[in-house]
């Protein structure tokens, strides 16, 4: 039975003593919660004596399991079922034109769409078992937000612990899976790293980097204190150089974004607090080449972080961009353009296989129906946007997914995907499910952080 209470306000300010007992959230729960958001999130494959155990897998089955009555509960609720049928539909559009397309029979678009409903599913279980502990989704969003920000903060120090101590690093790597035809060896790459996740580069280094613009948020909500926030902030971001540059660029962008958006929608324009954090990322971007200049090697810095401070040249030096634009080419048959080849490949003449994201997109439905998928993600992402006061930090993250899907599918795959879609499950959960709806609607102004 759901309790309900007033004075959800002080309890959500109660965060900042730390993760301690609010209203039925025990210790025990903290820790259950941790491991589940790590394990979920960065979905480790460990290797036990050959044998591949998928932490990811593993994890959400274990909550699955224990709170079996939610997930009954959640298939009960004509919201869930209506997404999970649209998604379907996408999903039998695709299959016919598989069929069509014989050629390049493919079923990686249904594996990523059944991946996204477990996601969505995962989210309306974890928004139930917070509904059940009488929090509100602004509760419920600040303890999961806290403990993803620990999450990988934890597995920003494993990170530069590995790059110090390669014996550890060994050990690490000793105990996950390798993949025979990656293009990355995590023991042997010098500045490849991953820490204990399924795999680095470019997914890890956006997860990272999304991260941080989430710390923003908590700081300016006065959810964490100032020394944690530096802490976690430097040892992320110093940990993006031995993970990929796109994290780099998405924090600094996603981070300039959100204090603009933050700003505006606010309805407390100015405070110390502010001052005090504009103060610490200009030092941070203003100490951190000079220092890491001491810390660490110059090849190191050039690959990382130097085409940054050259400006446009350095950008366009780098090569990216130009790569990514060589990607989107779009055949001249516009029954293709129109109704895709079933392949989600990104590759219209089905010759060849393309990395970005909105490409592989076209191909799978054609760009109508893509444009169409694109647009029912928005709307989804509607639900949470008009209940929770974290506004501008859920605008930026969908932003951040948007922006990388040019790069590779994100939206579909990866850590910062897994994120984006449980907390869509959590919002749908909220509007149609919670008995805090209609309060969470009058309590939520249109300008909010």
């Amino acid at each position: 039975m759901t309790v309900k209470y007033s004075t959800r306000a002080m309890d959500v300010d109660s965060f900042r003593g730390g993760l301690r007992y609010i209203h039925g959230v025990t210790y025990r729960n903290i820790i259950m919660l941790t491991l589940l958001l790590y394990l979920y999130l960065l979905s480790p494959y460990f290797d036990v004596g050959g044998m591949l155990i998928h932490g990811g897998m593993i994890s959400i089955f274990l909550f699955f399991v224990a709170h079996y009555r939610l997930v009954l509960r959640s298939f009960q609720q004509a919201s869930l079922l209506l997404t999970l049928i649209g998604l379907c539909l996408f999903c039998l559009y695709n299959l016919i034109l598989i069929i069509v397309y014989m050629e390049a029979f493919s079923t990686s678009f249904q594996n990523y769409m059944i991946q996204v409903g477990i996601y969505i599913l995962l989210g309306f279980v974890l928004a139930f078992y917070m509904i059940d502990k009488a929090l509100d989704l602004d509760q419920a969003l600040t303890l999961c937000f806290r403990l993803i920000a620990f999450v990988v903060f934890i597995n920003a120090i494993i990170i530069l612990v590995e790059y110090h101590f390669p014996p550890f690093r060994q050990f690490v790597e000793s105990m996950l899976y390798q993949q025979e035809n990656t293009n990355i060896n995590y023991l042997t790459r010098e500045y490849r790293l991953r820490g204990i996740a399924s795999g680095g580069a470019a997914n890890l280094s956006l997860f990272h980097g999304t991260v941080l613009v989430l710390l923003q948020a908590l700081y300016i909500k006065r959810k964490i204190g100032l020394l944690y926030f530096l802490v976690a902030s430097v040892t992320i971001f110093t940990s993006l150089l031995f993970i990929g540059r796109t994290g780099i660029v998405v924090g600094f962008i996603g981070i300039v974004l959100f204090h603009f958006l933050n700003l505006m929608m606010s309805r407390q324009k100015a405070s110390m607090r502010r001052v005090i954090l504009y103060i610490s990322i200009s030092a941070i971007v203003v100490i951190a080449p000079p220092v890491f200049a001491m810390l660490f090697p110059d090849s190191l810095l050039g690959y990382s972080i130097s085409f940054l401070y050259e400006g446009v040249e350095g950008i366009r030096q780098e090569g990216t961009v130009t790569t990514v634009a060589s990607m989107f080419d779009m055949t001249g048959q516009w029954l293709k353009l129109l109704f895709g080849v079933g392949a989600h490949w990104g590759d219209f003449n089905l010759q060849g296989r393309v990395d970005a994201g909105y490409m592989r997109m076209f191909t799978a439905l054609g760009i109508p129906l893509a444009v169409l998928f694109y647009l029912l993600i928005g709307y989804l992402a509607r639900f949470l946007l008009v209940i929770t006061h974290y506004k501008s930090l859920w605008i930026v993250i969908m932003i951040i997914m948007f922006i990388a899907e040019i790069k590779e599918p994100f939206i579909f795959k990866g850590y910062s995907a897994r994120l984006m879609w449980m907390l869509i499950g959590m919002g749908i959960c909220y509007t149609f499910c919670s008995p805090f709806y209609e309060e969470q609607v009058k309590s939520t102004p249109r300008k909010s952080a």
